[in-house]
């Protein structure tokens, strides 16, 4: 015989395993169901369960920002973030879901992740003038991140900005990196200080990193995608020396320690143009020596085998305009933003066949950005525990200042 009490478990364990397949939007409805349910969907077990579940699948998504300058009575700036089936095929233009759309944005810059289903968004082009929030799109919980002030000299002007999102697998913490290197105005060259600070979302509060192993002329490359994997964020750097010759490095931040490492880079040329990417779940690189040229620029995408050894797995040339890369679904899908019409499509290696992804609208957008991302929905929460009436999303892209 059974007892109650080993029924009620195996009864809690059912019912664990079947809410655990559900999309985030039913769980955010089966909250108020019970006290029990909404103490079960806050739990940090769950919410792992439910990220890693997989019934909960990784989809290619889109974030677009732009200026229809066509718009009356007067130019309008908007926002947009698209989720993409997980399956495209070659020949067919795929459907897309717009999952979040906020018009009236103001000075918007980046989007960084995402990290379990968690960006980050940043706002600003001036020195002091930059902001940022946490912002999960399925929940639609938003927080502000405080504004950091670094030591700014007068004579200071922005160099490079560097950004990167992780977590913290020791602590269970989400955290941001923010590295910035500044112009020495009046000496009209590099101030020699890499200056960084890592934001923690469990603390909500900013630290500065004393004297971090990161060389001020070390330039950061912009990955292609969210280059974080596994506790880590991995960025291509480039040096250059005194005599203008190129040499390229891989450098890494573990979330946890709060250290630079170093890897070994991809043995391209070093006139190559080259960047990191994530690929089907692990870090990758493509490189070309003649990028963006309509009909004639090779890629070749490298890929690791072990910890430090890369192999390159082919070399496309895609027949299309003029072009920037945007990244890779699946093994072999190249994602490209085409130049002239901002439109978006894929290259489909095995097949040498080029398919539009159906975004033709993006042609009415101008001063646009466009990022494709590898999104996978999550509850992972980011409101604080007594969230003021600014942590929202829209108010951040429209009136945050």
């Amino acid at each position: 015989m059974t007892s109650n009490t080993e029924s009620c478990s195996r009864e809690e364990i059912l019912i664990d395993h079947i809410i655990s397949r559900l999309p985030v939007k039913s769980l955010l409805r089966f909250k108020c169901v019970c006290k029990n349910w909404c103490d079960l969907f806050n739990s940090l077990s769950f919410i792992r369960k439910h990220c890693d579940n997989p019934g909960n699948r990784t989809h290619p998504a889109v974030c677009k920002f732009g200026v229809n300058y066509n718009h009356d009575p007067e130019p309008l700036r908007s926002f947009n973030f698209y989720v993409l089936p997980e399956k495209i095929f070659t020949g067919i233009v795929p459907t897309h879901q717009r999952l979040y759309r906020c018009e009236g944005v103001t000075d918007f810059r980046c989007i960084y992740g995402p990290v379990n289903g968690l960006f980050v968004l940043e706002k600003g082009h001036y020195l002091e003038n930059v902001r940022f929030c946490w912002w999960n799109p399925a929940t639609r919980e938003c927080r502000l991140i405080p504004k950091m002030n670094f030591e700014l000299l007068d004579f200071f002007d922005d160099h490079t900005r560097t950004a990167g999102i992780g977590l913290d697998l020791v602590n269970n913490d989400y955290k941001f990196i923010w590295i910035r290197v500044f112009y020495d105005n009046d000496k009209s060259e590099v101030y020699p200080k890499t200056y960084v600070a890592v934001y923690s979302l469990n603390d909500d509060s900013w630290k500065f990193l004393d004297e971090p192993d990161l060389p001020y002329d070390c330039n950061l490359c912009v990955s292609l995608n969210c280059t974080y994997l596994d506790g880590l964020h991995y960025w291509m750097s480039v040096t250059t020396d005194s005599d203008g010759n190129t040499t390229y490095g891989i450098q890494t931040f573990d979330f946890a320690t709060e250290l630079f490492g170093k890897r070994e880079p991809p043995p391209f040329p070093s006139d190559h143009w080259g960047t990191l990417m994530l690929r089907c779940g692990s870090i990758a690189a493509i490189s070309c020596n003649d990028t963006a040229r309509a009909y004639i620029s090779f890629y070749d995408i490298w890929v690791t085998i072990g910890e430090d050894k890369w192999i390159k797995v082919f070399t496309i040339n895609p027949q299309i305009p003029s072009h920037w890369p945007q990244g890779v679904w699946d093994y072999d899908k190249l994602i490209f933003e085409l130049t002239e019409t901002s439109s978006l499509v894929f290259y489909d290696h095995s097949t040498k066949e080029v398919t539009n992804l159906g975004f033709n609208h993006f042609r009415l957008l101008s001063s646009s950005f466009c990022w494709f991302l590898y999104y996978k929905e999550s509850i992972v929460p980011v409101k604080r525990k007594e969230p003021t009436p600014l942590d929202n999303a829209e108010y951040f892209l429209t009136k945050y200042r």
